[in-house]
Protein backbone atom coordinates (compact mmCIF):
# COMPACT_ATOMS: atom_id res chain seq x y z
CA UNK A 1 0.00 0.00 0.00
CA UNK A 2 1.16 3.39 -1.15
CA UNK A 3 1.97 5.54 1.80
CA UNK A 4 -0.18 8.69 0.85
CA UNK A 5 -2.83 6.20 0.56
CA UNK A 6 -2.68 4.32 3.79
CA UNK A 7 -2.39 7.93 5.20
CA UNK A 8 -5.66 8.67 3.94
CA UNK A 9 -7.59 6.45 4.63
CA UNK A 10 -5.85 6.35 8.44
CA UNK A 11 -6.91 10.39 8.28
CA UNK A 12 -10.71 9.53 7.37
CA UNK A 13 -11.35 7.16 9.60
CA UNK A 14 -9.64 8.75 12.63
CA UNK A 15 -12.40 11.95 11.83
CA UNK A 16 -15.23 9.11 11.67
CA UNK A 17 -14.09 8.69 14.97
CA UNK A 18 -13.86 11.94 16.24
CA UNK A 19 -17.48 12.67 15.05
CA UNK A 20 -18.82 9.41 16.40
CA UNK A 21 -19.47 6.11 14.61
CA UNK A 22 -22.83 7.82 13.68
CA UNK A 23 -21.69 11.08 12.50
CA UNK A 24 -26.19 11.93 11.88
CA UNK A 25 -27.03 10.41 15.22
CA UNK A 26 -23.62 12.96 16.65
CA UNK A 27 -25.68 15.72 14.94
CA UNK A 28 -29.01 15.09 16.31
CA UNK A 29 -26.78 14.90 19.42
CA UNK A 30 -25.91 18.66 18.91
CA UNK A 31 -29.52 20.08 17.77
CA UNK A 32 -30.80 18.46 20.90
CA UNK A 33 -27.68 20.48 23.38
CA UNK A 34 -28.58 23.41 21.72
CA UNK A 35 -32.18 22.84 22.78
CA UNK A 36 -31.38 21.92 26.05
CA UNK A 37 -29.48 24.91 26.51
CA UNK A 38 -31.68 27.25 25.53
CA UNK A 39 -34.52 25.52 27.32
CA UNK A 40 -32.14 25.88 30.25
CA UNK A 41 -31.46 29.39 29.74
CA UNK A 42 -27.49 28.77 29.44
CA UNK A 43 -25.95 31.31 27.43
CA UNK A 44 -22.32 29.96 27.68
CA UNK A 45 -23.88 26.00 26.93
CA UNK A 46 -25.37 27.81 23.60
CA UNK A 47 -22.10 29.58 22.92
CA UNK A 48 -19.49 26.71 23.23
CA UNK A 49 -21.04 25.14 20.70
CA UNK A 50 -19.84 27.22 18.76
CA UNK A 51 -15.58 27.70 16.90
CA UNK A 52 -14.32 30.73 18.79
CA UNK A 53 -14.05 31.86 14.38
CA UNK A 54 -17.15 31.27 13.89
CA UNK A 55 -18.75 32.50 10.87
CA UNK A 56 -22.06 34.94 12.17
CA UNK A 57 -24.12 35.93 9.40
CA UNK A 58 -27.30 37.47 11.27
CA UNK A 59 -29.88 39.25 8.65
CA UNK A 60 -29.11 42.74 7.81
CA UNK A 61 -26.07 42.92 9.42
CA UNK A 62 -22.38 42.65 8.12
CA UNK A 63 -20.89 39.22 8.42
CA UNK A 64 -18.85 38.56 11.63
CA UNK A 65 -16.39 36.54 13.07
CA UNK A 66 -15.88 35.47 16.17
CA UNK A 67 -18.04 34.67 19.33
CA UNK A 68 -19.42 38.42 19.85
CA UNK A 69 -22.50 37.67 17.92
CA UNK A 70 -23.43 34.36 18.96
CA UNK A 71 -23.19 35.15 22.81
CA UNK A 72 -25.04 38.48 22.59
CA UNK A 73 -28.19 37.33 20.73
CA UNK A 74 -27.88 33.84 23.55
CA UNK A 75 -27.38 36.02 27.07
CA UNK A 76 -30.20 38.66 25.83
CA UNK A 77 -32.30 35.15 24.82
CA UNK A 78 -31.04 34.12 28.22
CA UNK A 79 -31.84 37.44 30.48
CA UNK A 80 -34.86 37.17 29.06
CA UNK A 81 -36.01 33.89 29.69
CA UNK A 82 -36.59 33.41 26.37
CA UNK A 83 -38.40 30.37 24.52
CA UNK A 84 -36.02 29.15 21.06
CA UNK A 85 -36.38 25.95 19.34
CA UNK A 86 -34.47 24.75 16.38
CA UNK A 87 -35.68 21.92 14.28
CA UNK A 88 -33.67 19.95 11.90
CA UNK A 89 -35.37 20.37 7.84
CA UNK A 90 -32.34 18.72 6.05
CA UNK A 91 -29.16 17.85 6.82
CA UNK A 92 -25.98 16.80 4.75
CA UNK A 93 -23.10 15.05 5.46
CA UNK A 94 -19.98 15.22 3.24
CA UNK A 95 -18.83 11.58 2.16
CA UNK A 96 -15.86 11.77 4.45
CA UNK A 97 -17.52 13.33 7.26
CA UNK A 98 -15.63 16.24 7.77
CA UNK A 99 -17.91 18.71 7.09
CA UNK A 100 -21.70 18.50 7.98
CA UNK A 101 -24.30 21.27 6.54
CA UNK A 102 -27.48 21.88 9.09
CA UNK A 103 -30.53 23.90 7.84
CA UNK A 104 -33.71 23.86 9.88
CA UNK A 105 -36.84 25.95 11.40
CA UNK A 106 -36.22 28.08 14.63
CA UNK A 107 -39.43 29.12 16.86
CA UNK A 108 -38.38 32.25 19.04
CA UNK A 109 -40.69 33.52 22.02
CA UNK A 110 -39.39 36.30 24.23
CA UNK A 111 -42.85 37.44 26.19
CA UNK A 112 -41.77 40.66 27.97
CA UNK A 113 -40.10 42.16 24.82
CA UNK A 114 -43.48 41.23 23.15
CA UNK A 115 -41.65 38.76 20.53
CA UNK A 116 -43.28 35.94 18.70
CA UNK A 117 -41.25 34.88 15.48
CA UNK A 118 -40.24 32.40 13.93
CA UNK A 119 -37.32 31.78 11.25
CA UNK A 120 -34.53 29.88 9.41
CA UNK A 121 -30.83 28.68 10.15
CA UNK A 122 -28.18 27.29 8.38
CA UNK A 123 -25.07 25.60 10.61
CA UNK A 124 -22.04 24.07 8.71
CA UNK A 125 -20.54 22.40 11.24
CA UNK A 126 -17.17 20.14 11.55
CA UNK A 127 -16.10 17.73 13.77
CA UNK A 128 -13.77 18.09 16.95
CA UNK A 129 -12.73 15.55 19.56
CA UNK A 130 -16.15 15.79 21.58
CA UNK A 131 -18.24 15.73 18.92
CA UNK A 132 -19.20 18.64 16.43
CA UNK A 133 -18.80 22.26 16.38
CA UNK A 134 -20.41 25.16 14.50
CA UNK A 135 -18.01 27.12 12.53
CA UNK A 136 -20.79 29.37 10.53
CA UNK A 137 -24.36 30.14 11.95
CA UNK A 138 -26.55 31.96 9.16
CA UNK A 139 -30.05 32.66 10.33
CA UNK A 140 -32.96 34.87 8.98
CA UNK A 141 -36.49 35.75 11.11
CA UNK A 142 -38.94 36.00 9.14
CA UNK A 143 -42.07 38.65 9.57
CA UNK A 144 -43.87 38.56 13.49
CA UNK A 145 -46.38 36.53 13.73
Amino acid sequence: MKPLFALAILATTATFARAGDDPVASLNAVNDRFNEAAAAHDAEGLVSLYANDTLWIAQGTPVAQGLEGPRQLFEFVAANEGNVTHTIDHLFVSNDATLAVMIGSVDAKIENQGMDATGTYLFVLKPEDDGWEIVTDMWHQHAGK
